[in-house]
């Protein structure tokens, strides 16, 4: 099918997200591909220099902003983050995001290690916070800056190691909750930071996918958390949505999502169509191009998908916003990218 000629756009980004909030259409759907340690390489920093350099960190996302004009800035290196900040220990590498070395819980005792942070000084909180600052100032007037976190179980996991926490799920239950609510708190007080600075904090939970956990587990032991979480923002966030992104098949989990109160979900690896069908007039989505292909297809093969995915989640009643299912691969080329946020210029138009 030939390709449609690529109309200018007439608002800017902010402009464009802020009709979401207002219950208008925009011009255009906006587009949200998740550009976290990519945008090191746009700004020709190793990874591993930039995420721990606010200032760097900061310039990296404005320069990623201004050579794709994406409608949403993101904030985001790796969801262990916070549990960094709470004592966990990372690898640092030099072209790629950290990883988590062994876990601060070892044994339940060792819950006795896990800090509440303090966002002015522990872990990289205060690299984000000062490059959500520098972002703000240089481009806030023109595009939405987020912050990302890592939700309580996400974060739990990461201090404790995923295949252990998951036994301690059914062994220890008391403890897990106990370990659940000093992860909750410490990404709420890292939530009102966010806030503090005129960043839209969206909370990532990608342990909590149906591809982990069943809908009982996460009835359990994500949904109540994340309940909290999105309170917390429609109380402090000044109107601003509460945005939650979950990655791999998420299908299962829908119903006890949706309990959660949040009002935007960015989706993975699920169909958009039904997804829509299921969010109704209670949820905005954003999804879903395929991270991967984002890597290894041609931009025309980018444009192709781009506009399935456009024609499944057009006419959500809350919405629909054009993304990558998750992160941005590092090394995507920039000309795909060019692609899927084209595609929201073409297929997803109001204004014709």
């Amino acid at each position: 099918m030939e390709s449609l000629a690529v109309p200018a756009d007439s608002q800017n980004s902010l402009e464009r997200v802020l009709c979401y909030l207002q219950g208008v259409n925009p011009q255009r759907i906006a587009c949200f591909p998740l550009i976290l340690n990519h945008a090191a390489k746009v700004l020709g920093v190793p990874v591993g220099t930039c995420i721990r350099d606010a200032e760097l960190l900061g310039k990296a996302h404005v320069a990623a902003y201004r050579r794709y004009g994406n409608d949403l800035i993101t904030f985001l290196s790796t969801t262990s983050t916070l549990a960094e900040a709470m004592g966990q220990k990372m690898d640092f590498l030099e072209h790629d995001a950290p990883q988590l070395a062994e876990p601060l819980i070892k044994e339940l005792d060792d819950i006795k290690r896990v800090r509440l942070p303090d966002c002015a000084r522990d872990g990289r909180l205060p690299v984000y916070l000062q490059a959500t600052e520098y972002a703000v100032a240089e481009v806030g007037s023109e595009v939405c800056v987020s912050t990302l976190l890592a939700g309580p179980f996400t974060t739990a996991a990461a201090l404790r190691g995923a295949d252990v926490f998951v036994r301690d799920l059914y062994k220890n239950k008391e403890w897990v909750h106990e370990l659940l609510e000093l992860c909750c708190q410490a990404g709420i007080d890292f939530i009102d930071q966010i806030l503090a600075r005129k960043s839209l904090p969206i909370i990532v939970e990608p342990i909590g996918s149906g591809s982990l956990v069943s809908p009982r587990t996460f009835r359990e032991f994500v949904g109540p958390y994340l309940k909290r979480m999105s309170d917390h923002i429609h109380a402090k966030g000044g109107g601003l949505p509460a945005v939650l992104h979950i990655c791999g098949k998420t299908k299962p989990n829908w119903g006890p999502m949706r309990e959660a109160e949040w009002d935007i979900w960015s989706l993975d690896g699920v169909d958009m169509a039904e997804a829509r069908e299921f969010a109704g007039d209670r949820v905005c989505l954003v999804g879903n191009v395929t991270p991967a292909n984002l890597l290894k297809n041609s931009p025309e093969e980018i444009d192709a998908e781009a506009r399935i995915v456009c024609a499944k989640g057009m006419g959500s009643p809350r919405g629909f916003i054009l993304g990558s299912g998750c992160e941005v691969p590092i090394n995507a080329p920039g000309e795909n990218l060019d692609a899927l946020i084209n595609a929201a210029r073409k297929y997803g138009r109001f204004d014709r």
